[in-house]
């Protein structure tokens, strides 16, 4: 951007002094024909200046589409990094939020970056350098120049904060259909297996983003007509003013002409620049919530994590999410040794989850610390950190592909072999080994998902190397023989364990319990 910008400039350096020297010619070329009827070279100079404009124009055009092109890939490019990035903390945004601004508003850049920054780069340097040259010419002029310009300012800056809102609205507008559509997408089956149609829900949606449109339109249509008069009333106030001194003798003809030229000059870029502005609001818009995306805080450990098991403590901790007023997590002080089960209970709301995302590295706490072996969790680096963890979370996802490449997934050097005999411990053995799974993990149960989710987590840990292993209600939807053998499987690894579960049953099965307490929300 900041290349682009000097560009801009540099060309609207050369675009004033081509339209300076345009008018001087055709000033000059006016006021000989009316002296008399010689030939002069003038003509082939106003071609040749002309030309020499338009290619600087093309190449200001072709400069920033190049320009856009390149923002707009690698601002997509920083943003996916970004969200696949482990060193990420906080949570992620939501899908449909993100299509709408990588879609819809990486392709509104094409207006900001391609057409109203250039157009601000020539509003800068045109209008100054052609107040000088007609200061130099005829100072009344310039005064009128410079008293009348600023009213365009005025009036773009009135337009801007009524567009601002509209646009704003307008955006808001398109999110929500993209939210309710991408909703909709994932409750197709639902809907349908209840008989509940959604066209009307949006088509509802549909017609507020279309009346947010028109009335964006409305305010665009409208500031470029007040712009249009207020610069024609102030070229018309030179031009005037030119008429009745040249009528009097006091301005040659030459000078006058040259002075009249230039005046629409002057007002002509500040012009595009606000009939452009609407053009560019959707795009900077668009731009303001991509960084607001990218702005979080980062996980900067560079430490190595530990091979073997060692004692994990929280020391004070307390998280607390923006939009809760309560701490979604408090915990004053525990220690998980190592090799140790643990279970962690409390009802919902108390943080347990919020415990698992801090072992994870995916939240870091506002107050106090969690150590590993008596370093900062958060100093240890994340990736290394997670090859260390076996995670189960409450809601397993597979990958489109057959069962073992489900199971052996995180884990390339595991083999067939490896996958067998964990399908073997959690009770898979009578699935075929062969059998394609989709994402949307409709062709399993919830019970087998999970098995396959734990059959996953055995193979990280005996061929990966893991030694955290970290389960979130991992028996649910397992009857009370799965459960057993699952839990005896994990049992035999010499592991940390840490689960989350309100089963009495699997709470008998750990060393130890810790209770959580939920956040009492304030009257």
């Amino acid at each position: 951007m900041r290349r682009h910008l000097i560009s801009s400039v540099a060309l609207g350096a050369a675009t004033a002094v081509l339209v300076i020297a345009t008018s001087w010619f055709v000033a000059e070329l006016v006021a000989i024909r009316f002296a008399s009827s010689a030939l002069t070279a003038l003509p082939l100079a106003i071609l040749a200046a002309y030309l020499v404009r338009a290619v600087v124009a093309w190449v200001h055009g072709v400069i920033s589409e190049r320009a856009s092109t390149r923002v707009k890939e690698d601002l997509r490019n920083e943003v996916v990094d970004d969200l696949v990035d482990p060193r990420r903390l906080g949570p992620r945004p939501s899908s449909s939020q993100l299509i709408t601004l990588l879609g819809p508003g990486m392709n509104a850049f094409d207006g900001y970056i391609g057409r109203f920054l250039p157009q601000l780069g020539l509003a800068l340097v045109v209008p100054i350098a052609v107040i000088v040259a007609v200061g130099l010419t005829d100072p009344l002029s310039a005064l009128i120049i410079v008293l009348t310009l600023p009213l365009i300012g005025i009036f773009m800056a009135l337009v801007g904060l009524m567009t601002s809102d509209k646009v704003e609205r307008r955006w808001a507008a398109m999110e929500r259909l993209g939210r309710h559509f991408a909703d909709v997408l994932d409750g197709l089956i639902v809907f349908k297996v209840f008989g509940r149609r959604q066209e009307v829900g949006i088509k509802v949606i549909g017609h507020k983003h279309r009346r947010e449109s028109m009335a964006a339109l409305r305010i665009a249509f409208l500031s470029t007509f007040v712009l249009e008069l207020v610069a024609t009333i102030s070229v018309a106030l030179v031009a005037v003013s030119i008429g009745l001194r040249v009528v009097d003798g006091e301005l040659e003809l030459a000078p006058a002409m040259f002075v009249l030229l230039l005046a629409p000059e002057a007002y002509l870029p500040v012009r595009r620049v606000g009939i452009l502005f609407h053009d560019s609001q959707e795009g900077a818009t668009a731009a303001a919530q991509l960084l607001d995306v990218l702005e979080h805080p980062h996980h900067d450990g560079t430490i190595g994590a530990p091979s073997e098991p060692v004692a994990i403590s929280f020391n004070s901790v307390r998280v607390t999410y923006p939009e809760r007023t309560t701490p979604a997590l408090e915990l004053g002080s525990a220690r998980i040794e190592a090799g140790e089960k643990v279970a962690v209970f409390g009802p919902s709301g108390s943080g347990k989850s919020t415990a698992m995302s801090i072992l994870l590295g995916f939240e870091k706490p506002d107050e106090g610390a969690v150590t590993v072996a008596d370093t900062d969790l958060f100093q240890l680096d994340p990736a290394a950190w997670r090859k260390r963890i076996a995670w189960v979370p409450q809601v397993p996802r597979l990958v489109a592909g057959t069962l073992i490449e489900n199971i052996v997934l995180g884990t390339p050097e595991a083999t067939e072999a490896d996958a067998l005999t964990a399908m073997a411990d959690v009770g898979l053995d009578d699935f075929d080994t062969n059998r394609v799974l989709n994402e949307s993990s409709h062709d399993v149960s919830a019970g087998e998902r999970r098995r396959i989710a734990l059959a996953r987590a055995l193979v990280r840990v005996r061929v990966g190397g893991a030694w955290l292993v970290l389960l979130d209600e991992p028996t649910a939807g397992l009857d009370a023989e799965r459960e057993h053998q699952i839990v005896e499987a994990f049992s035999q690894l010499g592991t940390t364990l840490v689960l989350v579960s309100h089963r009495a049953e699997t709470l008998a099965m750990v060393d130890r319990v810790i209770s959580l307490t939920e956040s009492e929300v304030p009257a």
